[in-house]
């Protein structure tokens, strides 16, 4: 059940699982009364039949220095491959020969030839082979297939492979950047000294998203590992900008100028070192994004975040740090640092 919503999902190519109900295994089956009646017991029909099946030892051949040669005779294979010629066998007991089908039957069922265990229980693992879709959204879409698949009593499901590794990565690549943000902003408390200024700038990261974001979508790539990657990245070249911008109206408000014609200052002269890194790091990130050679697939998402963060980011960088600085600075608060 489960296999076949696997199958439905879209990405996955290809399904399989660790074992199957592919090995044949055959039960004899003895009337224990109708045998009592022969004289017969279980262990006596099952040592005649093991006999004509796997046959006896009736000479060996010695060797020098290595193992004897057994030799073990059996009946014909013609006769012990058909159920009805085995039925038919003839069986010794106290009152003479009888034919095995006299007391006991024949029946044969279906059974996995391997069987997997974790934690003392038993485990069927349930495969799918993807080629370029994210498994994020693979698991989304088998998630809608799986509604339909009704599990037996006491049967449970767990995920692995792919989905839990990435869930894992993904819990700590996002506790890295968090890391990463609070490091920043304590370092920009003490290049700055002021708690304010400090979070202007942090503000610049979350515009770097919505290019990225929308860069993504537009080629068609999904959230993985490397494109959380390259938000990491973006965080520190945005925020660099930032205080490009910042640190130098700063300067020009100590100076004498008023907080407006400031920052318009700091436009006209940081704008071009500004768009300078973020056109140089774009460039340098198309041959990643466009994944054209073999390998490089995997880190296309980290190239395409790279140049539609920076891109988009610089341009509103240049936008909304600006206004928050004139809306939300104070002149005597610059003076003071």
């Amino acid at each position: 059940m489960v296999e076949k919503a696997l199958a439905k999902t879209k990405g996955v190519v290809s399904t399989s699982t660790t074992w199957d109900m592919d090995k044949v295994v055959y039960n004899l089956e003895v009337d224990e009364a109708q045998a009592a009646r022969y004289g017969l017991k279980r262990s006596d029909v099952a040592a005649q039949l093991q006999l004509a099946l796997r046959g006896a030892p009736v000479a060996s051949f010695a060797r020098t220095n290595a193992m004897d040669y057994m030799v073990r005779v059996w009946l014909p294979k013609a006769q012990i491959d058909q159920f009805k010629t085995l039925l038919a066998m003839l069986i010794d007991t106290p009152k003479g020969k009888i034919p095995l089908d006299k007391i006991a039957t024949l029946s044969h069922t279906k059974e996995p030839s391997l069987i997997t265990r974790e934690g003392l229980q038993y485990t069927l693992e349930v495969y799918g082979n993807r080629e370029k879709a994210a498994i994020s959204h693979i698991m989304a879409n088998f998630e809608e297939q799986l509604e339909e698949v009704n599990l037996p009593k006491g049967v449970e499901l767990e995920q692995i492979g792919d989905i839990k590794q990435f869930k894992a990565s993904a819990e700590r690549m996002v506790g890295a950047i968090i890391i990463a943000v609070v490091l920043i902003f304590f370092t920009l408390i003490v290049m700055f000294a002021n708690i304010k200024i400090s979070l202007m700038i942090l503000f610049s990261i979350p515009l770097t998203i919505i290019g990225a974001s929308w860069t993504m979508l537009t080629i068609g790539y999904h959230v993985s590992m490397p494109a959380m990657m390259g938000f990491m990245l973006l965080s520190g070249v945005i925020v660099n900008n930032a205080i490009l911008l910042i640190h130098f109206a700063i300067e020009q408000v100590q100076k004498g100028m008023n907080k407006r014609e400031a920052m318009l200052e700091s436009i006209k002269i940081r704008t071009r070192p500004v768009l300078m890194t973020a056109f140089a790091v774009s460039v340098g990130m198309l041959p990643v994004a466009q994944g054209a050679a073999i390998g490089l697939e995997r880190l296309a998402p980290l190239g395409a975040v790279a140049i539609g963060g920076l891109v988009v980011g610089t341009f509103m960088t240049l936008v909304f740090i600006p206004i928050v600085f004139i809306w939300t600075v104070k002149e005597e608060k610059i003076l003071e640092m």
